[in-house]
């Protein structure tokens, strides 16, 4: 979490239950999510090894990969034209989950920052409550007194 999101947080103060409340509707977002995939889609030029063919003379032909990381090496995927809007709805929506994952996690980090703060306040207002009320010098009792007539 950066100085900005802190300084907000501070500013905001909300309340568990709201807070509880947007984490909520995110998963349910979440829920919703459709077929993904890691990864960027990357337009690159290529030659196809045909002397006579245009990518000879530089005008390479164009291609479509998805690139991710695994273990800290790039891994490369060729991606057909015909699957190529397919493929980029994937990897937009895999981009879309893991944003609402970011946004599930961070509420949840506001929620425990929140936790004890709002449960000293509680114990406060419990022990405020109780000191409030007042004391009685003789056994109260709900019942009526035996000289009161009921009837």
């Amino acid at each position: 979490m950066n100085r900005q999101e802190v300084a907000m947080e501070r500013r905001q103060r909300l309340s568990i239950g709201v807070l509880q409340a947007r984490r909520d509707a995110r998963i349910k977002e979440l829920a919703n999510a459709k077929p993904m995939i890691q990864g960027s889609l990357c337009k690159v030029g290529t030659r196809c090894g045909n002397p006579n063919c245009r990518c000879a003379r530089g005008e390479k032909h164009t291609a479509h990969i998805l690139t991710r990381k695994v273990r800290g090496k790039t891994r490369t995927n060729y991606v057909p034209v015909g699957m190529l809007e397919e493929v980029e709805a994937w990897a937009r929506e895999y981009r879309r989950v893991k944003e609402l994952m970011k946004e599930i996690s961070q509420l949840n980090e506001h929620i425990l920052r929140a936790h004890v703060p709002t449960s000293r306040a509680v114990a406060r207002n419990r022990a405020r409550a109780k000191r409030m009320q007042p004391k009685c010098t003789e056994p109260c009792s709900d019942t009526t007194s035996p000289d009161s007539s009921s009837g």
